[in-house]
């Protein structure tokens, strides 16, 4: 194959395999950077940023974007913004298998309450990585709060979304944990931010109406 068409495959694998690096090496900085847990907030402050320039902006060199904002990064405010949204999915999982167990009327009330409330921080969780990410001149009870709005407005359209991306990496990670250095990270975020950005469409498109 000669001429213009080569040229056009061999650019376009090119970009392909320039874009399967650069994912790659983000999830695998990503990863190195959450080792510590407590890391974990910042990593994906750091991570989301990344993403947003990379498609937005043009910007493949991600990992240089990557270590920039986690380097910027406030620890303390970023922690508490994205890791106590974190902390409480983590204790409604725990409070649903606990009370999943229960076999009386008052463990199958509190099981149906306790589903409920997970079911809202999931679909929380995007929007609080997209919104922090953005850095918006709010106070972060203003940004959970704003978080909660949304995911309540667009439950029917963006929650099920949200719940197959994280159940779905989840039962991935646990079917093959190798597919968590292959990229599953990366990926579940970059889902996410995608299903975030649909929601946010939504209430713009609803509010200018």
């Amino acid at each position: 194959m000669d001429g213009p068409l080569a040229g056009f495959f061999q650019g376009r694998i090119g970009v392909a395999l320039s874009s399967g690096f650069n994912f790659l090496t983000l999830n695998a900085v990503f990863l190195i950077a959450s080792l510590p847990i407590v890391t974990l907030p910042s990593a994906i402050k750091a991570a989301t940023i990344a993403l947003e320039r990379w498609r937005s902006d043009g910007e493949d060199r991600v990992v240089r974007e990557f270590w920039t904002a986690f380097r910027s990064s406030s620890f303390l405010p970023t922690t508490l913004l994205v890791g106590v949204p974190l902390a409480l999915t983590a204790v409604g999982v725990v409070e649903v298998h606990y009370f999943v167990r229960g076999g009386n009327l008052g463990a199958r009330v509190c099981f149906g309450f306790v589903l409920a409330g997970l079911f809202v921080m999931l679909t929380s969780l995007g929007y609080v990585f997209v919104l922090a990410a953005r850095e918006l001149s709010l106070s972060t009870t203003e940004l959970w709060s704003l978080c909660i709005h949304l995911a309540v407005q667009n439950l029917f359209v963006t929650g099920p979304l949200f719940l197959i991306e994280i159940v779905g990496a989840a039962l991935l990670a646990l079917v093959d944990p190798a597919l968590v250095l292959l990229g599953l990270p990366i990926a579940l975020l970059y889902f996410m931010k995608l299903t975030a950005q649909v929601g946010l469409r939504r209430t713009e498109r609803r509010v200018s109406l």
